[in-house]
């Protein structure tokens, strides 16, 4: 069995060492390396790179979110899942345009940790079930003057986008670079950047956690996708 290969950053030494028990008592997972600092993310990061990066926002040298473009430069096939005891929705937001694949409050690891990895090494996004409320609620805005509500002309807006660029769309929504989806649909990766920021104008969005939010909202991303 390939094991999903995982590194954890974050400065809480005994914290750190508990999510290692657990990891490595998975059957299907093995923790390969780990880091307390900024700098040590990086390069651990470049060198090993891991299916899963669980990064703590939280840590020295620079905040995870302010190193979280660096890690999927260097290593663009590592899913990252932001780690953070604070129910921010602003750090929610910066974590997705920043790319990353899940964000997962440290109250609720115990629980859904494992989970967590699992569903985004498989593709699928990672939010803590009780900050999608905010992220949802950023796209409802009621009924509009005419009578149709926000999700009727989203929906339309939607239906209004060609099929590629609704893949295209899709995909950047569950946090996948051009780059990766370029190679996913035997594109270019010039080609695919004119997709998405075609589709993103088309919607009227200007980030990615809007283009999460109403992924959500219309059920373009599935139950296990939310979660």
């Amino acid at each position: 069995m390939k094991k999903t290969r995982v590194i954890i950053v974050d400065d809480h030494t005994l914290l750190l060492a508990g999510l290692k028990m657990l990891i490595d008592a998975q059957e299907d997972m093995e923790v390969v390396g780990e880091a307390t600092e900024a700098h040590g993310a990086i390069q651990a990061v470049t060198e090993l790179k891991p299916d899963c990066v669980l990064l703590d926002i939280s840590i020295p040298g620079a905040s995870g979110i302010e190193i979280l473009p660096k890690l999927r430069e260097n290593s663009p096939e590592s899913r990252i899942i932001m780690l953070t005891m604070h129910e921010n929705q602003q750090y929610l937001e910066r974590a997705m345009d920043g790319g990353a694949a899940g964000f997962l409050l440290k109250k609720a690891m115990d629980e859904d940790l494992i989970y967590a990895i699992r569903s985004v090494t498989r593709g699928e996004m990672y939010i803590s079930p009780s900050m999608l409320k905010g992220l949802v609620g950023k796209m409802a805005k009621g009924p509009s003057k005419t009578g149709a509500t926000l999700e009727d002309k989203e929906t339309r807006l939607w239906e209004g986008l060609s099929p590629r660029e609704k893949e295209v769309m899709e995909n950047v929504a569950r946090g996948f670079t051009c780059r990766e989806i370029a190679e996913l649909y035997n594109l270019s990766e010039k080609t695919v950047t004119t997709y998405r920021s075609r589709a993103f104008i088309k919607l009227g969005l200007q980030s990615r956690s809007e283009l999460v939010a109403l992924a959500l909202k219309l059920g373009i991303l599935k139950k296990d996708d939310e979660m």
